[in-house]
C-alpha cells in the first residue's frame, strides 16, 4: 500500500512538471507568433482577445505549478507533507480542478478563434482572388493551433492530476477519529 502511495506522489510530481513544460511552451509559441504581410501590416497574439486569454490561462497554470512544485518535491523525497493540516491537501484538491477548468476554457477559446479567423480570412482572400496559403498569415494561425495544442496537453495533464487528489474513506475516518476537521488526501 505504501509503495502505491509513493507511486502516486511520484506520478503527481511528474505530471506537475510536464504541465509546467506544456504551459511554458504555449507561452513561448504565442509570444513568438508574429506575421507581417506584404504591405507591412503586422499581426501578433496581442491583436486578438482570445489569444490573450490563452496566454493568461497558460501563465496561471505555470504559476500554479511553480507554486506547488516545491511542496510536491518535498513530499516525493521525504514521504511527508511540508505543511501539516488540511490547507495543502485542500489547495491541491480545489486548485487542480480550478486550473484544469481554466485551461479547458483557454483551449476552447484558442481553437475556436483560430478556426474562425482562418476560415474568415481564407473566404475573404478567395473572394479577392487570392489564397490564405499564399500569405504569411497561414503560418501565424498554424502556430496559434500549436500553442493551443500545447495548452490542451497541459489541460490533459492537469485533469489527470486532479483525479489523484480525492478524499479517501480511510483517511476521512481517521480524521474524524482524531477529532480534526478537515480533508486529507492521497
Amino acid at each position: 500500500m505504501a509503495s502505491n502511495k509513493g507511486r502516486v506522489i511520484i506520478l503527481s510530481l511528474v505530471l506537475r512538471i510536464v504541465t509546467l513544460l506544456f504551459a511554458a511552451g504555449c507561452i513561448v509559441v504565442l509570444i513568438l507568433d508574429k506575421a507581417t504581410d506584404t504591405d507591412g501590416s503586422k499581426l501578433t497574439f496581442r491583436d486578438f482577445v482570445a489569444y490573450k486569454y490563452v496566454l493568461a490561462t497558460a501563465v496561471v497554470a505555470a504559476a500554479y505549478c511553480v507554486l506547488l512544485l516545491p511542496f510536491t518535491m518535498y513530499r516525493a523525497c521525504t514521504g511527508k507533507r511540508l505543511i501539516r493540516g488540511p490547507f495543502l491537501p485542500t489547495l491541491y484538491f480545489y486548485g487542480d480542478k480550478v486550473v484544469a477548468f481554466a485551461l479547458a476554457s483557454g483551449v476552447g477559446a484558442g481553437f475556436l478563434v483560430t478556426a474562425e479567423l482562418k476560415r474568415f480570412l481564407n473566404d475573404l482572400l478567395k473572394s479577392l482572388g487570392g489564397s490564405l496559403k499564399d500569405t504569411e498569415f497561414e503560418g501565424f494561425f498554424n502556430r496559434g493551433y500549436l500553442a493551443t495544442a500545447l495548452l490542451a496537453a497541459a489541460f490533459l495533464c492537469m485533469a489527470i492530476l486532479s483525479m489523484f487528489f480525492t478524499p479517501t474513506k480511510n483517511e476521512a475516518a481517521e480524521t474524524k477519529a482524531a477529532g480534526n476537521k478537515g480533508f486529507f488526501f492521497r
